[in-house]
């Protein structure tokens, strides 16, 4: 790896019917730059590379059946060869100067293994008001041997069509990294567009959502701590919300039973 002048993947997760969007995300060539499009499907015939992609040599994509968006996230890392990884959706917007943002910020931290920026909504506002005690996936960025050298992976219980829980991943995935010893750093530049949509918008009516807050609590922050904050996050719904805590009590409790 020349320090540098990093080379960077950009990690595109997506599903068979949405592959025919993937060529509206690609910027025109650029050196050091690649797209690693990961697609996930279930029913025969297995699809088609359209031939956008196919004829671009700054693009490689793999097909595999399965289910979870971790699943997903894995394979596009197994698939990746550059030094530097930057996690996408498939409804993601880059700029060449989201592009500079990332290269730049790297070379000027040669001894991080993680580094987490900022994201906007397609309308340009900030997705969180930052900041935030968690990270969404497509704020992340990390030095791809850093991660793979210590057998990291993002926990396939988690994330959208997880095995036990709908959402988490990236507060799994953050936790593991911590506890591996990695060098985590923050920038708060933004790094690309997304629709803005989360998957925690609809919490306070969502049994999953609320059984999955709660096993990432205690898979973070250990049981008792877990359970603690679960009373705190009902009790914040019945104050601030006027919303029945006791439901969600319930169901935060039973994620982290779940998860023990």
């Amino acid at each position: 790896m020349d320090p540098a002048h990093p080379t960077i993947d950009i990690l595109i997760c997506t599903v068979a019917d949405r592959l025919e969007n993937i060529a509206g995300m690609l910027l025109p060539q650029r050196e050091g730059v690649s797209y690693v499009v990961s697609v996930q499907y279930n029913s025969d015939p297995s699809p088609v590379i359209p031939s956008v992609l196919e004829s671009r040599p700054d693009v490689r994509t793999g097909l595999f059946r399965g289910m979870g968006l971790s699943r997903n996230r894995n394979n596009s890392i197994n698939m990746a060869t550059a030094d530097i990884c930057v996690i996408a959706d498939d409804d993601n917007v880059y700029t060449d100067r989201h592009l500079d943002t990332i290269i730049d910020s790297w070379s000027r931290n040669p001894d991080a293994d993680i580094m987490i920026f900022r994201a906007e909504t397609l309308q340009g506002k900030p997705l969180h008001p930052y900041p935030v005690p968690y990270v969404c996936s497509v704020e992340m960025t990390f030095r791809r041997d850093s991660i793979q050298s210590r057998g990291l992976k993002f926990d396939e219980r988690f994330g959208l069509g997880g095995t036990l829980f709908c959402a988490g991943e990236e507060d799994v995935f953050m936790a593991d990294a911590r506890r591996a010893g990695l060098v985590i750093r923050y920038n708060p530049e933004v790094i690309v567009r997304t629709n803005g949509i989360t998957t925690s918008s609809g919490f306070s009516t969502d049994k999953r959502l609320q059984m999955t807050k709660g096993a990432a609590f205690g898979y973070v922050y250990g049981t008792f701590s877990a359970v603690w904050r679960s009373f705190k996050e009902a009790g914040w719904y019945l104050f601030r919300k006027r919303t029945n805590p006791f439901p969600i009590l319930f169901n935060m409790l039973k994620g982290i039973w779940i998860l023990r």
